[in-house]
């Protein structure tokens, strides 16, 4: 099974690039466009996407990326 990244990016063109190029290396990979939508597929994943690592911009349109880390970081062990 691959590992699932997230990447919490609001330009969609470099998401999709990234995207692209960790596929093709095998990884399974989600995208949110700001930090709540990342924030919520972290603390509530689908099932089977559970991200193993998150690929952060640090200039979202909804906060900055710096927060999003900071509400990750505090999530119970099971949720982060």
């Amino acid at each position: 099974m691959s590992q699932h990244l997230l990447i919490i990016e609001d330009d969609s063109r470099l998401a999709g690039m990234v995207a692209q190029y960790l596929q093709q290396s095998g990884y399974t990979v989600s995208h949110a466009g700001d930090g709540a939508s990342g924030l919520s597929q972290v603390s509530t994943p689908a099932p089977g996407q559970t991200p193993e690592l998150v690929i952060l911009d640090l200039m979202l349109p909804d906060m900055d990326g710096l927060e999003v880390c900071r509400r990750i970081r505090a999530l119970p062990p099971a949720q982060a």
